[in-house]
């Protein structure tokens, strides 16, 4: 795969700029900022992204979109746990569905937009990571891999790795090898069956349960004697 890196010093968001400038890139093209102004996490949620840590979005263009739109952020949240768990970096996996964490803290997130004009269809996945940079005090349960390591890792060198990851896995999508991501990503994934999580509905009803099974956009769990099923912004650690 042919590509280029897009570097900036400053952006608003990398994903808003890759969407900018969807229609002159190529696939697997990446745009990489030092920090962001305007960073975003899922539900446009803000995200806070300085200069020591990592904020690229990698753009690609497949000529049919996969049957699971889910399947991209799962992709790279993959690669983002193989490359550090190189980095000999323990505990580390997905928070379903999109989230990366250490033990019970943090580390970064994956945001994939789509965009479709007829039959042509871009995905921009957007990868946010902690590395060297400070943390927001206001922030409860956040880290960073310099926090973790107690040393300084080179942001082009991780960002060379994750992004060759990512192109590697993304291979199995274009191949029709969805199931290997998918298999790939329950393994990585944080909350997987007999896990204990807390449930906290957009309702405001809270409870514990037990995690039944893992399913692509939701969990089943089952918590006084009822099963039920549940969306990714209603689970909490706890």
């Amino acid at each position: 795969m042919n590509s280029k890196i897009y570097a900036y010093d400053t952006v608003k968001s990398t994903n808003d700029l890759a969407k900018e400038k969807a229609p002159g890139l190529k696939n697997g093209d990446i745009i990489w900022a030092l920090s962001q102004t305007s960073g975003r996490g899922k539900g446009k949620r803000s995200w806070y992204s300085p200069k020591g840590g990592l904020w690229f979005s990698i753009v690609f263009k497949p000529q049919r979109l996969s049957k699971d739109p889910n399947v991209y952020t799962k992709m790279a949240s993959i690669a983002v746990v193989n490359v550090l768990k190189r980095f000999k970096v323990k505990e580390v996996g997905v928070k379903w569905p999109n989230d990366i964490y250490h033990g019970k803290e943090k580390l970064g997130g994956i945001l994939t937009e789509i965009l479709s004009q007829g039959k042509n269809h871009t995905v921009i996945v957007g990868v946010g990571l902690n590395v060297n940079n400070e943390l927001p005090e206001d922030l409860p349960n956040v880290t960073s891999l310099f926090k973790i390591t107690g040393e300084k890792i080179s942001v082009p060198q991780l960002l060379k790795r994750v992004s060759s990851e990512i192109k590697r896995l993304y291979n199995f999508i274009t191949s029709g090898k969805r199931n290997v991501i998918t298999n790939l990503w329950r393994n990585a994934v944080i909350t997987k069956k007999g896990s204990e999580i807390k449930v906290i509905e957009h309702s405001g009803k809270e409870y514990h349960a037990t995690v039944v099974k893992v399913l692509s956009n939701s969990l089943i769990v089952e918590h006084d004697g009822v099963r039920e099923r549940v969306h990714p912004s209603e689970i909490f650690f706890g």
